[in-house]
């Protein structure tokens, strides 16, 4: 079964827990996929596991902490230990997906923007221009600063999990809200002070809106394969 079955057949089993269980199952839920290092596919077949022991000790009566323990930061940090890391191809086409999905999105929006500006509104050339040294230099500090930002997230929000204490939402909001402004701050600042270097390169608008389109097709057509090598 692939991952995506499995995370749809958790989300309907889930409807059976009742509230006082549900909300300890999310909470391992969460705390558990954020491990991002992890076989995604067996990750999701632990936490299946895990759901169908709960469904059946609940209708025996039994409640989540007499199944996994007061301590349930300890039980999943046990459960993580015990599920296999990625494989490193699966790793590699996750990062070629993203990458190509980004890059796809991106140059869609600055094609499709700058044709219509250009043939529309009649501002600004009809063509990208950009030296191509620069513009690779770019790409891969930004990708690395996105990689950044990832990993601060899921340490941020595994750190949030098993909280007693009630967290403030507003102020939950304004640290992700802050902290997603100083990564496009980064990333606007790398673009403005990154000196010009490499060949020029000349594209037409309508042309680079294709090349995105085309990449976004890619990004696509990689995640049904690898869906379908997990099938297989």
């Amino acid at each position: 079964m692939h991952v995506q079955d499995l995370i749809r057949l958790n989300n309907e089993k889930r409807d059976q827990l009742n509230q006082e269980n549900l909300k300890y199952y999310l909470e391992m839920l969460s705390y558990i996929r954020l491990n991002a290092k992890k076989s995604e596919q067996q990750t999701e077949e632990v936490l299946l596991e895990l759901l169908d022991h709960l469904i059946l000790s609940q209708q025996e009566g039994k409640h989540a902490k007499d199944i996994f323990g007061e301590d349930l930061k300890s039980y999943c940090d046990e459960v993580i230990n015990e599920i296999p890391a990625e494989k490193k191809k699966e790793s590699v086409l996750f990062i070629t997906f993203v990458t190509l999905n980004l890059l796809g999105t991106l140059a869609m929006v600055i094609g499709i923007i700058g044709f219509i500006l250009s043939s529309f509104f009649h501002i600004g050339p009809d063509s990208l221009t950009f030296p191509l040294g620069s513009a690779l230099a770019i790409i891969l500090i930004d990708l690395f600063l996105l990689y950044i930002l990832i990993q601060i997230v899921f340490k941020w929000l595994k750190g949030s999990s098993f909280k007693t204490k009630k967290a403030n939402k507003w102020l939950d909001f304004f640290q992700i809200w802050l902290l997603y402004m100083i990564f496009i701050g980064t990333t606007m600042a790398v673009f403005l002070i990154m000196p010009e270097f490499g060949a020029a390169i000349k594209i037409p608008y309508w042309l680079v809106a294709g090349i995105g389109f085309i990449l976004f097709l890619a990004a696509k057509a990689l995640k049904r394969f690898q869906r379908m090598a997990s099938i297989a």
